[in-house]
């Protein structure tokens, strides 16, 4: 039985009859055909579930069914030159389906229903890098098995163990002042696994692929030298690599795959990726080698 994992109640100012979605690779545009209005404020209601949804009911008209593949997982309903707040779905780089309705005797409310299909993660489209500046031969891919994962196994899909209700986790505006105070880093660690800050500049974030929440990376970053040679704040661990060693400095230059929860002034807050998100990571590596 399909199972509502969370949800968000947002407003925007519809233009021209038309949403769409961002987070996607083509941007689908949603439309009430039956519809006269073309610019009003419309009252958006979102949901994501772990698997298919049952119907809403006879007070919803169905004006939409797709599929879709999410980037990170993190959308937002928008408009050509506005967006709504974030909102996560489940795991990047999964293909989705999607319906929208509205409401039958007021049609200025939208719902939209979003669930999980399946793994569509391909290291040959989605984390192929940029070609070498100055290179004349194109960059020649490496055959490698790639990684299947099921919804299941993402933390985006497990329910949210604090804030917990029977009609799902409901994401509510967070005071101001409050900069990790983030429903979309939340419910990207519902485990309460620790975080931490790594800067993102374009050497330590890799800038073949978008850098937003719910995307796995890996980062770099310099870290004072230990006697054991693991790092002070015990982070950075998963898939980690000592690239270079400053021993005048007593420092060390060391990478490690990370999940990216939010973007604060230049800085990323992540925690260290779980296995299965890792595993996409080092595939891409050993497809695209340097």
């Amino acid at each position: 039985m399909a199972r509502p994992l969370r949800h968000l109640d947002d407003e925007l100012y519809v233009q021209y009859g038309a949403l769409c979605i961002y987070g996607t690779p083509d941007i689908p545009e949603l439309r009430d055909e039956e519809s006269e209005a073309l610019h009003y404020t419309a009252a958006l209601h979102l949901e994501a579930w772990d698997a298919e949804p049952p119907d809403p009911g006879t007070s919803w008209r169905l004006i939409e069914q797709r599929n879709f593949t999410a980037e990170t997982g993190v959308i937002q309903i928008g408009v050509v030159d506005d967006s709504g707040r974030e909102f996560l779905i489940g795991p990047p780089l999964f293909e989705y389906g999607l319906t929208v309705h509205v409401d039958v005797p007021d049609d200025g409310r939208w719902l939209f229903r979003f669930w999980p299909i399946r793994d569509v993660f391909d290291p040959l489209v989605h984390m192929k890098p940029r070609e070498p500046i100055g290179s004349t031969s194109p960059l020649e891919p490496r055959p490698v098995p790639v990684p299947v994962t099921t919804a299941g196994q993402w933390a985006a899909m497990r329910p949210d163990k604090f804030r917990r209700s029977e009609g799902g986790v409901r994401w509510v505006a967070m005071p101001p002042g409050l900069p990790w105070a983030n429903p979309v880093a939340d419910a990207l660690n519902p485990d309460n696994l620790p975080t931490f800050l790594i800067p993102c500049q374009e050497q330590h974030v890799p800038d073949f692929r978008t850098k937003e929440p719910g995307g796995t990376y890996r980062m770099w970053r310099w870290e004072r030298q230990t006697a054991d040679g693991d790092p002070e704040d015990g982070n950075l661990l998963t898939g980690r690599i000592v690239h270079v060693r400053d021993s005048l400095g007593r420092r060390v230059f060391a990478s490690g795959i990370v999940t990216m929860l939010g973007m604060d002034d230049g800085r990323c807050l992540v925690r260290d990726a779980e296995p299965h998100e890792a595993a996409r990571v080092l595939c891409s590596e050993e497809t695209w080698p340097d």
